[in-house]
């Protein structure tokens, strides 16, 4: 038995490593030179992938905001875009939340043709250079602003597009928060910003 024993273990040995080298193929892996030519296990994980390929990105992107795949400068409108607005989302979502002045507010104004229609006027005056004429956050103006504009559209039939956060989105702005959006408090009565949500609320899904 001890002269077989010497020619079975290197026969043994091979296909330990034969094993091997096919469970790293199997898992995306491959085994670093050294450990391949010394036999032993030692695995070199794959390559990370970047952080443009879908995956989150921390601070110093975007002002703290997520950036994805499809979101960086000079997309066409509607190609890997962001869907309704991340950066606010993520303030009632994960951080302070609405602030207390406007968390139950509602829309004093009837929502009458007349006044949807003021808010259409106002909102083509104001708006719609950055956030597009059906609010799909693709106008002109905002093209290279990082982040986006908002999808208005997109959000308005979410459980976050209440009056107080509409209202607060208009009449604060995005200072607070780095981005370009204007503050309108001191540009728009509360009339004219209530009746710009009257509107926001006829855009099409």
């Amino acid at each position: 038995m001890k002269s077989v024993v010497p020619h079975v273990r290197p026969a043994l040995t091979m296909l330990a490593i034969g094993l091997l080298v096919a469970q790293a193929h199997a898992a995306g892996k491959e085994l670093c030179e050294p450990a391949r030519l010394a036999g032993k296990n030692i695995v070199q994980p794959a390559a990370e992938s970047h952080a443009d390929e879908g995956m989150m990105r921390g601070p110093g992107m975007g002002k703290g905001m997520m950036r994805r795949k499809g979101m960086g400068r000079g997309h066409a409108p509607g190609e890997g875009r962001h869907r309704g607005n991340p950066v606010r989302h993520r303030v009632i979502m994960m951080g302070p939340g609405l602030p207390d002045e406007y968390a139950t507010l509602k829309n004093p104004l009837p929502a009458t043709p007349e006044n949807i229609e003021a808010g259409k006027k106002l909102y083509e005056e104001h708006c719609a250079s950055c956030h597009g004429a059906k609010g799909r956050g693709d106008g002109e103006a905002g093209r290279e602003l990082d982040p986006k504009p908002a999808d208005i559209a997109f959000i308005m039939d979410k459980p976050i597009a209440t009056d107080g956060f509409l209202f607060w989105t208009i009449t604060e702005g995005g200072e607070k928060l780095n981005t370009a959006m204007p503050a309108f408090r001191d540009v728009l009565s509360e009339e004219q910003r209530w009746q710009i949500i009257h509107f926001l609320r006829t855009l099409p899904q």
